[in-house]
């Protein structure tokens, strides 16, 4: 399990790259952010990339999900789309596992 400051540092490494730049200088800015927030934080870049790949695939995963659950949600009635309105993230940090 990874501590909250390397979730919290590779969440901003994946949004980063995320803003999908130009595709030879993304994956160079990319990296050099990495070693940037990896010297700031204290942890080894290695472990830093393994984190940050994990947060995109979980977010890549989410996003398929949202989008066939979305898909589904259109043939649900009001009256259940109501019932599951309630929220289901965790709230505890402790509760994210990557």
């Amino acid at each position: 399990m990874c501590p909250p400051s390397m979730i919290a540092t590779g969440s901003v490494g994946a949004a980063a790259c995320g803003l999908r730049l130009d595709e030879m200088q993304s994956s160079v800015w990319g990296n050099s952010l990495t070693e940037v927030l990896a010297k700031i934080t204290h942890i080894e870049v290695d472990c830093l990339k393994s984190c940050q790949e994990k947060i995109e695939q979980l977010l890549a995963s989410s996003l398929r999900e949202s989008q066939q659950y979305k898909h589904i949600e259109g043939v649900v009635t009001i009256k259940e789309h109501i019932s599951q309105s309630q929220s289901c993230t965790p709230t505890d940090v402790r509760d994210v596992n990557l």
